[in-house]
């Protein structure tokens, strides 16, 4: 199978997209997990919240993939996280229960893809653009996290940041190659009304799909590959 994807998106800002090898992502299971929620908002900035505007690129980015062929698992759909409104413990529990599940949800899946969604978010409001995040000693993870980041500079043109070994708690546990993408700080006035504006939010979950669907390609690892 030797079909080409593409997805168009509306407005001129999308004019960079191209298309994509959709075996790249038919087939595959890929675990996508929007950071934070429930008690933890993550970064916020006036009415922005980390929680909500990581939810909504990954629905967006759940939409691209799945209109490609794979099975997408989203670990969490809604504002709660994953240890629970009814959870009773110390918010350090709280958090690390929540923590443990993300990566059980994404190791029973037997997934072949996890991408984690976050907003960065530094004192001061100097920094900017996005960047992705590797799982540390993974070689796939690493080309995946690159040919993520070539897309995000391509496509977004605001960004030069390179892609890097991240010390993460899930990217470090769970079984599967694994990205996190901190799609721009929210501590950046300009970036964070980016962030929160629909069209800008297309852009990054086309480029983050584009990306990932040209790394499975790259791998040869991609189920559709072999058909």
């Amino acid at each position: 199978l030797f079909c080409i994807l593409f997805i168009a998106a509306t407005g001129s800002e999308f004019n960079r997209e191209q298309p994509v090898f959709s075996y790249g992502v038919a087939g595959r299971i890929i675990v996508i997990d929007a950071g934070h929620g429930g008690l933890d908002q993550g970064a916020t900035r006036g009415s922005y919240a980390e929680h909500d505007i990581a939810l909504q690129i990954a629905k967006k980015l759940e939409y691209y993939l799945s209109r490609g062929g794979a099975a997408v698992i989203m670990v969490r759909d809604n504002e709660s996280d994953l240890a629970g409104d009814e959870f009773t413990g110390t918010i350090r529990e709280h958090k690390k229960t929540d923590m443990k599940q993300r990566v059980t949800i994404a190791n029973q899946a037997k997934a072949h893809l996890y991408i984690s969604i976050h907003l960065n978010a530094v004192p001061g409001s100097a920094w900017s653009g996005a960047q992705v995040f590797y799982k540390p000693g993974d070689e796939e993870s690493k080309m995946t996290a690159r040919t993520i980041q070539e897309e995000l500079t391509r496509v977004l043109g605001n960004t030069n940041r390179k892609a890097a070994a991240g010390d993460y708690y899930v990217l470090k546990n769970v079984d599967m190659p694994a990205v996190l993408v901190e799609t721009g700080f929210l501590s950046n006035p300009r970036e964070a009304e980016l962030l929160a504006d629909e069209e800008y939010q297309r852009r990054l979950a086309h480029a983050i799909f584009s990306g990932a669907a040209a790394a499975a390609v790259r791998s040869g690892e991609s189920p559709a590959a072999d058909q």
